[in-house]
């Protein structure tokens, strides 16, 4: 099969599993619940309402990268690969990578159960979920999303897909930060104890 048909191939699994993900757990949460957990720009708070904007743009940002890499839209250097690179492994190195990501959300949000929520809530959950993976990284999550764009750019190694990936992850540090700093708010000295035993995305490093 076309070396190119198969990366589109790759990163649609990725982008759809991740798509896929999201849309089931909310649908499985609201249907168990009554509650919808996607809470994202819906609590009036201003950094909450700017963040589901920015959200949204990268979506749809992500969405036309995907489309023109899909079809080899390579007039562009922003859309231009490194010859050299040997893209065969690093396909399989970017899938394996980005289903490992998948992988992590799932197990983030099983362990979270109800409590899971897209975005910051208007009022504090049922308590502090510290069992699972969350007894040693405060943020597996996110952690697997950065993954699954890391995939992304090993099957796509372009300016384009680099400078998303890292647009990415700013937006996602920053919601991450605006995410603890409500958690002590809410929990007190209970987070900040949780805060010294735990690490925001990869144990004895970050």
């Amino acid at each position: 099969m076309n070396a190119a048909w198969v990366e589109t191939a790759f990163v649609l699994l990725l982008f759809g599993g991740y798509l896929g993900l999201w849309r089931l757990k909310r649908m499985r949460q609201r249907r168990s619940t009554g509650v919808d957990p996607e809470v994202l720009g819906k609590t009036g708070d201003p950094v909450q309402t700017f963040f589901a904007h920015a959200a949204r743009g990268l979506t749809v940002l992500v969405v036309v990268v995907i489309a023109v890499h899909a079809v080899g839209f390579e007039l562009s250097p922003w859309l231009a690969r490194d010859a050299r690179i040997d893209r065969r492994l690093l396909d399989y190195v970017g899938l394996a990578t980005g289903l490992f990501g998948l992988t992590l959300c799932w197990i983030a949000q099983s362990t979270m159960g109800n409590a899971w929520r897209v975005g910051i809530d208007d009022k504090p959950g049922p308590g502090l979920v510290r069992t699972g993976i969350y007894s040693r990284v405060r943020n597996p999550t996110y952690l697997g999303l950065y993954l699954v764009n890391g995939g992304l750019f090993l099957i796509w190694p372009t300016p384009a897909v680099l400078a998303f990936a890292i647009a990415f992850y700013l937006l996602m540090e920053f919601q991450v930060r605006c995410e603890e700093a409500q958690l002590i708010v809410w929990f007190g000295d209970d987070y900040r104890q949780y805060l010294a035993k735990t690490w925001r995305y990869v144990p004895w490093l970050y």
